[in-house]
């Protein structure tokens, strides 16, 4: 028997870059998002990071493409690089990698205006549900089609 542990952790990847991205989002930072080390607060990093997981699927063509379907995170991995600080501006890229059956994995990155260090990265995925039942909805191949457009090589469909 060994003190040696059964398994490993996982190995943080490599910080994105804003080319990794397709879709923009700008929030402004305020007073309120930060901790007592003027630091912005993680649970509020998460909150910019779904605004822009929404912003993917607010546009009109989008919502009825999801034929009332809503979207529901499944899961959320978080890793925070560096700090963040008040006050300023942030900008969050996001990219569709894979869409499932019922389900739609983004990757994001959160930048401070104008820089280039990514800041903390996200990966989620989400689940289009019934907004009369909560049970998860198929994906129909436009909505498919139209989160996939621009993925990176090698994306799932």
């Amino acid at each position: 028997m060994t003190d040696q542990p059964t398994t490993q952790a996982p190995r943080r990847t490599a910080a994105p870059v804003r080319g990794d991205f397709r879709f923009w989002t700008h929030e402004k930072l305020r007073n309120a998002d930060t901790d007592q080390s003027r630091h912005v607060n993680n649970a509020v990093i998460s909150t910019l990071f779904e605004a822009a997981r929404m912003e993917i699927f607010a546009p009109p063509e989008i919502r009825a493409l999801m034929d009332g379907g809503n979207l529901a995170i499944a899961r959320l991995l978080v890793d925070f690089r560096k700090e963040v600080h008040f006050p300023g501006q942030v900008e969050i890229g996001s990219t569709v990698v894979a869409v499932g059956r019922t389900s739609v994995r983004i990757v994001q990155g959160l930048f401070a205006a104008n820089g280039r260090d990514c800041h903390a990265s996200a990966e989620a995925v989400c689940v289009i549900v019934s907004p009369e039942t909560g049970a998860p909805w198929p994906i129909g191949a436009e909505l498919r089609a139209h989160l996939l457009a621009g993925a990176p090589e090698g994306a799932d469909a």
